[in-house]
């Protein structure tokens, strides 16, 4: 009796490790899926900047071509 008392508590020391490792790897998970949507976002914004900056641009250089032809 003593022994399989013995493997049952052993079976359940594995068993939670088991879920400890599991959670433990959730949660790396997660990390780095917050992490790759932050870099994502990040890059969706600057990629918007840069096409704002550039129709300011455009709008500045026909401005510029629009008054070099009335002179």
């Amino acid at each position: 009796m003593d022994n399989l008392q013995k493997e049952i508590n052993q079976y359940q020391k594995t068993a939670s490790k088991s879920v400890k490792i599991a959670l433990i790897s959730c949660a790396i998970t997660l990390i780095f899926a917050f992490l790759s949507l932050w870099i994502l976002l990040n890059q969706i914004t600057a990629t918007a900047n840069l096409t704002k900056d550039i129709r300011i641009l455009e709008q500045k250089i026909l401005e510029i071509s629009n008054n070099s032809k009335m002179e």
